[in-house]
């Protein structure tokens, strides 16, 4: 009685057909009541870890673009060490730790597609783990989304069939014998459709920022291999001229 009294309280109406639905239904409100919780919370996590992301990627750029040769890549690779938030710096660091030495001992021996080609292929493992990351929870947003309004319409045809219960009980289809029933059937429903609204526009809008993100990195590696060839230009262009006689 004294829940009863509390919900009907605090979400007037609505809160009192919760409060007097069958159990069955309370059941599947509360199921829904827990997804929403989880859904908001991966949507506040992935919110702050890609804003995070976006803010240290601007500064990334900042100094990328700043760098006016290849001895101050230690300088952004140390920063990039430091900022684990930023996936371009994951891919930089990638770059100059791993790619940048294996391409000074071997830029002579190989031609300039199988270097772009060593390039292109580790740096696109580097971002396919960084996007995986980035997407970590938001299938659960998809899942979400789907489940919910099953749920809901399980609520539904389970108030409506004991609508024709009363019916059938007591031989009348007066509004006093279908309206609770009705009542608990269209309350499932929007607690249904409250869960899966908030999680289909947040898994789109993560989605978007998320290939957004994607989008950053490609153009990084691509930015990288335009450098590698031409640094594999200027050491063929130099070797020409004693056999015969930068980033930016």
């Amino acid at each position: 009685m004294l829940h009863t009294l509390a919900l009907a309280t605090i979400f007037g109406d609505f809160g009192d057909i919760i409060a007097t639905s069958s159990l069955f239904a309370k059941f599947i409100i509360l199921v829904l009541f827990v997804l929403s919780i989880v859904s908001w919370a991966v949507i506040a996590d992935r919110f702050r870890r890609l804003r995070r992301a976006d803010a240290e990627d601007t500064h990334f750029w900042k100094r990328f673009d700043a760098m006016e040769s290849y001895e101050e890549m230690e300088g952004l690779s140390q920063w990039c060490e430091k900022s684990q938030d930023s996936s371009l710096g994951t891919i930089f660091r990638f770059f100059h730790r791993e790619f940048w030495p294996r391409y000074l001992s071997h830029r002579t021996q190989g031609s300039e597609d199988t270097l772009r080609g060593l390039l292109r292929r580790g740096a696109d493992r580097v971002a396919t783990k960084q996007i995986e990351e980035l997407e970590r929870g938001i299938t659960w947003l998809a899942t979400l989304s789907s489940i919910a309004p099953f749920l809901g319409l399980l609520g539904t045809v389970w108030g409506i069939m004991g609508s024709f219960l009363q019916i059938g009980r007591q031989g009348t289809a007066t509004l006093d014998a279908v309206g609770p029933g009705i009542a608990e059937a269209l309350v499932t429903t929007v607690c249904g459709l409250f869960v899966a609204i908030p999680a289909v526009i947040g898994y789109n809008w993560l989605l978007r920022r998320i290939r957004g993100q994607e989008s950053e990195m490609l153009r990084l590696i691509s930015i990288l291999e335009d450098h590698v060839a031409t640094e594999t230009l200027s050491v063929g262009e130099e070797e020409v001229r004693v056999n015969a006689g930068g980033f930016h």
